[in-house]
């Protein structure tokens, strides 16, 4: 009975001593990622300061990001299921000849590795070029009188269930390129120098996707929705200035102010024991830019 005490109390011993470091990579991996959505989302407002390296808000920055991560992983494979079962219908009509040769066409296409690897660098190069680095077009945005002249600029005036869906079309691409990587991974029989420098190509590029998809949620997600203020406390402003806040840290706060002219600034005060009397949250990017949205404008939203 002791030596079955003891040997009970050592894995205890062996699993507390893993999860400490379970817990700090988690920590750090939510820093992390709050770190890059938050920054992507100052970075597009244009209050660039403010933070520390240890701010708190990233860890929440980092939680509400695995969160709707969380959520879209589930809608992806939904949606995929859907369009599965949809699809059935057709492929049970088609001749089992066709599908007997369609089967065999690609397995023997996928049977040399290399194929299978350099399609995934294709479909990763693609993602991050064209889609998920478009993110960085948008910055200073609450001082620009105009969106950057690109497609992604419908995504800030679109409704929300449209750009929720855009961001778990960039979730899908991610999830493509992985599940290629992990395929590779599994298979693992080719050696070769060509061979294994592809799959930590394609390693590379999975791990830039993934960091990329923060930056792209802090960018065109959450930056949708600004509290507006009734009052900024030591400033006498014209009549008929809209105050938004845009940033609230421990020692101070950044404020966007736009007057009945258009003027616009970013205002940085001392925190100190200012109050905050927020009276509604506005659609920034609607309330800037919905005039040059050349579709149907769903803003007001």
């Amino acid at each position: 009975m002791a030596e079955h005490w003891s040997e009970v109390t050592e894995k205890a011993g062996t699993l507390a001593g893993k999860w400490t470091a379970y817990a700090a990579f988690g920590s750090f991996l939510l820093y992390l990622l709050g770190y890059l959505s938050l920054r992507g989302q100052l970075n597009t407002y244009g209050a660039t300061g403010g933070t520390d390296i240890l701010d708190q808000r990233y860890l929440f920055a980092g939680c509400s990001f695995l969160v709707s991560l969380a959520v879209s992983v589930p809608s992806v494979l939904i949606i995929v299921l859907l369009l599965l079962g949809i699809s059935y219908g057709p492929y049970k009509l088609i001749p089992t000849s066709v599908k007997s040769r369609v089967a065999r066409w690609i397995s023997d296409w996928c049977a040399p590795g290399t194929r299978l690897l350099l399609l995934g660098i294709v479909t990763g190069v693609g993602l991050i070029q064209f889609v998920l680095r478009k993110c960085f077009l948008f910055s200073n945005l609450l001082m620009s009188k105009g969106l950057p002249d690109d497609w992604l600029s419908s995504i800030l005036l679109t409704s929300d269930a449209l750009a929720t869906l855009y961001f778990m079309g960039l979730v899908a691409g991610t999830l493509i390129s992985g599940a290629i990587l992990f395929h590779a991974a599994l298979r693992g029989s080719e050696k070769g120098s060509a061979s294994g420098f592809l799959v930590g190509l394609l390693a590379f590029l999975v791990t830039v996707e993934f960091l990329l998809l923060p930056v792209n949620y802090g960018v065109l997600i959450t930056t949708q929705q600004l509290p507006r203020v009734a009052e900024m406390s030591g400033e006498k402003l014209p009549e008929g200035t809209r105050i938004w806040l845009v940033s609230d840290t421990k020692d101070e706060l950044t404020y966007f102010v736009r007057d009945p002219n258009d003027q616009r600034m970013l205002l940085t005060v001392p925190r100190k024991e200012s109050k905050i009397k927020i009276v509604g949250y506005d659609d920034i990017f609607c309330e800037l830019f919905s005039a040059q949205h050349a579709g149907p404008r769903p803003c007001p939203r």
